[in-house]
């Protein structure tokens, strides 16, 4: 009798455990990736690392090899000349 009750209250309410999650875990993304101190450094890691698994995916679909791609890093920091 118990979970036909839970049932009937996820009907009428229309909210199960799985979009609860699913709010809860695009919330800390955007959380994480909005950062205002590191969410820039944060995003182009992400897009390096989907650069490079949609590479290998589109790899396998053909059945290649995965690619050797570069993925560009940041430029090395060289020091000013002292006057």
């Amino acid at each position: 009798m118990k979970s036909r009750d839970l049932k009937n209250s996820r009907a009428r309410t229309g909210v199960s455990r799985l979009w609860l999650g699913v709010a809860a875990v695009v919330g800390a993304a955007v959380a994480y990736l909005g950062d205002r101190e590191r969410g820039n450094a944060r995003r182009q890691a992400a897009l390096r690392q989907l650069t490079l698994v949609s590479s290998r995916l589109r790899g396998r679909a053909l059945d290649q090899p995965p690619a050797q791609i570069a993925i560009p890093t940041e430029p090395a920091r060289t020091k000013k000349p002292e006057l």
